[in-house]
C-alpha cells in the first residue's frame, strides 16, 4: 500500500497539473468586437481562449505570439482574446488589437466577468490565462507561452 501511494506522489509530480482537468469546461456564448457571436455549444472542433487586459505586460507579447502561432498551424481552430477587466473599453481593446496587429474580429470583451470566472477558480484570475477546449473537454492551461509551450500546444491540438 506505501509504494502505491509513493508512485502516485511521484506521477502526480510528473505529470504537467497546466494540462489535466477532472471537470468539464462551461458552455457560454460571447460576441467579438465586430458582433460576431461565438457558442462553445456549438463548437465541435477545438478553440483556444487566452484571457488578457489590455495593460497585462506578459499579454502584449504572448498574444501575437498565440495569434502567429494559430493562424499558421491551426487557421481553422478559433482563437478567442477575451477581456474581463470592467475598467478596459471597447475603444481600448480595439487601440490594442491595432498596436498588436492581430485582428479585432479575434477580440471579446467580457463586461461583467462572467465567462472568465467560470473558468477561474475562486475568482482568482491570473494573466494571461490559455484554455485549450475539445470535445467538452480541457486539453491544456497555461499562464504563459514560450517555445517549449507552443511544442506542447502542437502536440495537444
Amino acid at each position: 500500500m506505501k509504494l502505491i501511494s509513493y508512485l502516485l506522489l511521484i506521477l502526480l509530480f510528473l505529470i504537467p497539473i497546466d494540462s489535466i482537468y477532472a471537470e468539464t469546461p462551461p458552455e457560454f456564448w460571447i460576441k467579438n468586437m465586430e458582433g460576431k457571436r461565438f457558442r462553445s455549444s456549438k463548437q465541435n472542433s477545438p478553440y483556444v481562449i487566452s484571457f488578457f487586459f489590455v495593460n497585462c505586460l506578459p499579454c502584449i507579447k504572448e498574444i501575437p505570439m498565440l495569434h502567429q502561432f494559430m493562424s499558421t498551424n491551426y487557421p481553422s481552430i478559433p482563437v478567442l482574446f477575451i477581456d474581463p477587466i470592467k475598467s478596459d473599453s471597447k475603444k481600448d481593446i480595439k487601440k490594442f488589437s491595432k498596436t498588436l496587429k492581430v485582428p479585432l474580429s479575434l477580440f471579446y470583451k467580457d463586461s461583467f466577468g462572467s465567462i472568465s470566472k467560470k473558468f477561474f477558480n475562486k475568482g482568482k484570475m491570473y494573466f494571461p490565462t490559455i484554455v485549450g477546449i475539445k470535445g467538452g473537454e480541457y486539453i491544456f492551461r497555461y499562464t504563459k507561452i514560450d517555445e517549449k509551450i507552443l511544442a506542447e500546444i502542437k502536440s495537444l491540438l
